[in-house]
């Protein structure tokens, strides 16, 4: 077969790519620029401040997990719908979403503000880090609700492709989030010097922020999905069936999967404090080295699931090799980009010799990794969610954490005392399974699924065009 007969090359559909690739990768630059900006600022407070933001952060990566499930599995129906130009349904399966992540929200908020130190007890000994952690823990706890329903409207409009929006809304929280950590952490103008407490209030500041600045989106300027807060209390009718089908696997994969990366952190925290600081840093740098293959992935859902729902089955299979051609470019550049940054990144943390040189290892692993990464992410995340094949990418994303990543690590690390940079490389050896399984599934082509219900329902707001 043709390279042009089997990817769209064409400068209808590479605008179409970028349009989506480019504010999602910009809106994880800024996520995860508050992440590092946490970083870099507590790191100047010692290996024990950078460690308790980290472990105390811990809850709240399960919750995000959650969250990003319930709406990449809404997503999935939300991007078929789309094809199908039926935003009716479209605005049901978003208010259905919003109530599922309020609840859960509103669960490990309380959880974490009755027992954050018996929390931060399991993943350290260290009573200095523990007291720490939980003051974190409690008060950025705070800020889950807010994070959680803004977050999931936002995801949520990916499907519509309108990106653009959560790009602008989080890069003003990210300046909101550094002031605040700036006055409160070092106790500038005026204000106490809080250090990690700081460092949380911050949070919490910028996520109160973006859920005021989504409610005026909402009612100011969002014509595209029609979406208002009186959707999160309609009747879920016949939706609430395929929904759960859908998005259960989903969910199930991102909670596991997240509860597998905790597991992970704590074999790590339990192997030294070196340890812990260092694979905080590398976490930081990995995610923002990941950012353009989330782009590409959240963009290869959305195409494909819109491209699904229109019907055409041998398109389908050319946007979904068309994105994991993207995703190779994107992973050779995120590895090169690591190499040449890590002397940089290194300088910049005032942090013990051995956590430096350790994170030295961790970086170079993960440069190492960053094309398995971009094929494994796309393939899951993107491809086999966005075509409805959920339970294929639920068994094989989980599957290998808990069966190859997890009981091979925690051998590494407790019963062959192997050194840090290897039980990190062993704990990571997942990515090669799944991006090979993955590659093979998606070139099958037995992955495609219409997870839509019923007949087109007329909307009541006019569609925006696109």
């Amino acid at each position: 077969m043709k390279i042009k007969d089997r990817f769209l090359l064409n400068k209808s559909f590479i605008m179409s790519a970028v349009a989506i690739i480019l504010p999602i990768a910009l809106q994880n630059v800024i996520n995860y620029g508050v992440n590092l900006m946490d970083s870099v600022m507590l790191g100047q407070l010692g290996d024990v401040a950078i460690s308790a933001a980290n472990l105390g952060g811990q809850p709240f990566f399960l919750l995000t997990m959650f969250g990003f499930g319930i709406a990449s599995g809404a997503n999935v129906m939300i991007a078929q719908y789309w094809g199908k130009n039926d935003l009716v349904h479209i605005r049901r399966i978003m208010g259905l979403a919003i109530r599922l992540v309020f609840f859960v929200s509103l669960l490990f908020t309380a959880v974490c503000i009755a027992v954050p130190r018996q929390i931060m007890s399991l993943f350290t000994s260290n009573p200095a880090t523990i007291e720490s952690a939980a003051d974190y823990l409690w008060i950025i706890s705070i800020g889950y609700v807010f994070y959680s329903l803004s977050n999931c409207y936002m995801t949520s409009l990916r499907a519509v492709e309108r990106v653009g929006v959560s790009m602008v809304i989080y890069g003003i929280s990210f300046f909101i989030n550094v002031a605040v950590n700036y006055v409160f952490i070092f106790g500038k103008f005026g204000a106490p010097a809080l250090g990690v407490k700081g460092a949380a209030i911050g949070t919490v500041v910028a996520r109160v922020s973006e859920f005021v600045m989504s409610l005026i989106y909402m009612y100011a300027f969002d014509k595209r999905s029609g979406f208002r807060i009186k959707d999160v209390f309609s009747k879920s009718g016949d939706i609430l069936k395929p929904f759960m089908k859908t998005s259960l696997p989903v969910v199930g994969n991102e909670l596991l999967w997240g509860f597998g990366t905790v597991m992970i952190t704590l074999i790590i925290s339990n192997l030294s404090n070196d340890f812990i600081a260092a694979g905080s840093i590398a976490t930081v740098v990995n995610q923002l080295a990941l950012v353009g293959i989330m782009g590409v992935s959240n963009a290869a859902a959305v195409l494909t699931g819109k491209t699904v729902g229109e019907g055409d089955k041998e398109r389908v299979q050319k946007v979904a090799d068309t994105m994991l051609l993207f995703s190779v470019a994107v992973g050779i550049f995120g590895s090169a980009l690591l190499f040449a940054l890590r002397g940089t990144i290194l300088s910049i943390y005032d942090i013990s010799a051995g956590a430096k040189e350790i994170t030295s290892q961790l970086i170079i692993i993960l440069a190492s990794l960053q094309l398995v990464l971009a094929v494994d992410i796309t393939c899951i995340v993107g491809v086999l969610r966005g075509g409805g094949d959920t339970r294929f990418a639920f068994i094989l994303d989980v599957g290998t954490v808990y069966l190859l990543a997890l009981p091979l690590g925690a051998i590494a690390g407790f019963v062959l005392n192997f050194p840090a940079w290897a039980v990190y490389l062993i704990l990571r050896c997942d990515t090669f399974v799944k991006a090979v399984l993955g590659l093979i599934r998606v070139a099958r082509g037995k992955w495609q699924r219409d997870v839509t219900v019923g007949e087109k329902e007329e909307a009541v707001v006019p569609q925006e065009q696109a």
